[in-house]
């Protein structure tokens, strides 16, 4: 799960899930194999070029698979676990209205849990995200209250592990800053959000910075989007994620 977050490369990812996978069958791991499985099934869908990724494809037998084990199983973790990567994978491919229902399905089972899934800040990123592209799509006020609510979250995330987000509160606040038309001020931290996450080695997340210029620019009809459309597709390629590359 951290290889994911941090950025790794997908193809080497997707070696190491299989031999674990494998590994926690022979030690008849299931609920460590049941996250194996649907992690395998995410990366896949970046790594190859699919019209209806795996999560999002109510039809896929290997999802449906996963979730009849945890209702039988009554696996809130794997239940929370498929509605983050999904929300994650759906975004990815800018599927907004999907990624907001995923998250929604995921806070009804966290009232359940005990302890929420914790990662330092990636689901606030991602959800702050989410929440981001339907206020823009919707101009619905409710997704700028969920929006400050993820703000504030990673906020405090950074003050504790700078490194690992600081790129991801500027990227927010970038969007935030788009969203209510102050483009000289989105600009200037789109670009250090772009810098931040390439220093400190989250190729994954500076491809998406440089996807979310490239919809500012073309916003704006400015010719440079397509300079940073293509930046991000190489960036998409480095990270292994072919899938999304094809699709950008």
């Amino acid at each position: 799960l951290n290889s994911f977050m941090c950025g790794r490369n997908l193809v080497e990812l997707e070696r190491k899930l299989v031999s674990f996978g494998k590994i926690m069958i022979e030690h008849k791991q299931v609920v460590t194999h049941n996250i194996v499985r649907l992690m395998h099934l995410f990366v896949s869908n970046l790594l190859i070029s699919n019209e209806c990724p795996s999560l999002l494809g109510g039809q896929n037998t290997e999802k449906n698979d996963l979730l009849k084990q945890a209702t039988k199983e009554h696996s809130t973790f794997l239940f929370c676990h498929t509605y983050i990567f999904a929300s994650i994978e759906a975004y990815i491919f800018c599927d907004y209205e999907l990624a907001a229902n995923m998250i929604e399905k995921r806070k009804e089972v966290e009232k359940t849990m005990s302890r929420k899934s914790l990662y330092y800040g990636v689901i606030e990123f991602y959800d702050g995200l989410v929440f981001l592209a339907m206020a823009r799509e919707t101009n619905d006020v409710k997704w700028s209250l969920k929006l400050s609510e993820a703000l504030s979250k990673l906020e405090s995330f950074v003050q504790t592990g700078k490194v690992n987000c600081e790129h991801k509160l500027l990227l927010l606040q970038a969007e935030a800053k788009s969203l209510l038309g102050k483009n000289e001020d989105a600009l200037s931290k789109y670009e250090l959000a772009i810098a931040i996450a390439g220093k400190n080695g989250f190729v994954h997340e500076q491809a998406i910075a440089n996807e979310r210029v490239g919809d500012f620019f073309l916003r704006n009809g400015d010719s440079r989007a397509s300079q940073y459309y293509g930046i991000s597709n190489s960036l998409y390629l480095r990270w292994g994620a072919q899938g999304k590359a094809d699709h950008l």
